[in-house]
């Protein structure tokens, strides 16, 4: 295998990888920290459930340098696995 059809192909996972772990992460970010069902009129929103959202984007933002590309997909994976997990014990508990 080539070096620059490595390069590539590593680049288009990538690529894949952040388009599909940020789809996860804004979508349970955004409904988490929605109102919600409540008794009250008044809308609670907890906005700390976007931080996970923030912590995505700081690792995305880090991937564009390549000497912190490792780091940034480390961070762009925090949030997703924490939902991925959140969700399988919300299932299988």
């Amino acid at each position: 295998m080539s070096n620059r059809f490595k390069h590539i192909s590593l680049t288009i996972i990538r690529y894949l990888l952040n388009t599909i772990t940020g789809t996860v992460v804004l979508f349970m970010s955004l409904w988490m920290s929605g109102p919600g069902i409540a008794e009250t009129d008044e809308p609670t929103y907890r906005l700390y459930f976007m931080l996970g959202f923030v912590l995505w984007a700081i690792g995305a933002f880090l991937q564009i340098k390549p000497s912190m590309r490792k780091v940034g997909v480390i961070l762009t994976l925090i949030p997703f696995l924490f939902w991925v997990v959140f969700m399988a014990m919300a299932v299988y508990s």
